[in-house]
């Protein structure tokens, strides 16, 4: 997964680099960040040794993409299907007449459970693996100067 961007900011072996949205990505209204800007900041090491305002190719395989991914969402979603699970059970044996709501929030209590341990181990997670790397500095004349 490749995307070309301008760098605004070198702080040692990294960089910010400004992506600028696609135009699928800002008419989708999915999310906020759609409505308020159309360029995205990404932190990102520095292997072509890319300088301010210089235009980079970042860069992060797929298979570290999918992990990602599935870190942040496969985990909260099993968090919170077990905390479903969990509270039909217990609802189930102790107040069954509110066993929906009870189910519901252990459901919560779950994904938050999971969020949060996602979030004190984010220094695990903080790698190389998961992190994009500008590999090479692109001319914006269209014409790629290796690095």
């Amino acid at each position: 997964m490749a995307e070309i961007g301008q760098v605004t900011k070198v702080d040692k072996d990294e960089v910010v680099v400004r992506l600028f949205r696609q135009e699928a990505c800002a008419k989708c209204g999915a999310c906020a960040a759609g409505l308020e800007s159309k360029d995205m900041f990404i932190h990102a090491n520095n292997v072509c040794e890319a300088h301010e305002d210089e235009w980079v190719e970042i860069y992060l395989e797929e298979t570290n993409f999918l992990k990602a991914v599935g870190l942040m969402y496969g985990i909260p979603l099993l968090g919170l299907l077990f905390g479903l699970l969990i509270g039909m059970v217990v609802g189930n044996a102790y107040i069954p007449i509110y066993s929906d709501a009870v189910s519901f929030i252990f459901g919560i209590l779950g994904a938050g459970i999971t969020f949060l341990i996602l979030h004190v181990n984010e220094h695990r997670f903080n790698t190389k693996t998961y992190k994009p790397r500008a590999i090479r500095i692109v001319d914006t004349t269209k014409e790629d100067i290796g690095c």
